[in-house]
């Protein structure tokens, strides 16, 4: 069973309200492609950061079967961010994986 993926604050899309302040935003559903995002084995990992140096924050995701990596390019902007179809992340194999600790 897939798992629906939401974010809130993590994305840094809170309201210019709540922004600095202790209280979280509520959730938002973030979507790739226009479809919401899921992941094969629940317990997602979401991580949103400047991958490739553009200026311009990308969605990255964790999973927690196999250990894999999805990278979701961000295709608009800081402000709004918008994603496509995600790529794994390969590290020269066939398949990039994060070892357990």
């Amino acid at each position: 069973m897939t798992a629906c993926f939401i974010l809130g604050a993590v994305l840094g899309l809170a309201p210019p309200e709540t922004q600095g302040s202790e209280e979280l935003a509520p959730p938002v559903q973030i979507t790739a492609g226009g479809k919401p995002i899921d992941v094969d084995i629940g317990h997602a990992a979401p991580f949103f950061a400047d991958v490739e140096g553009r200026g311009v924050k990308d969605l990255l995701v964790g999973q927690f079967g196999d250990g894999k990596l999805r990278i979701y390019r961000n295709v608009g902007t800081n402000a709004e961010p918008k994603f496509d179809k995600f790529t794994w992340f390969l590290d020269g194999q066939d398949g990039g994986k994060v070892p357990a600790g």
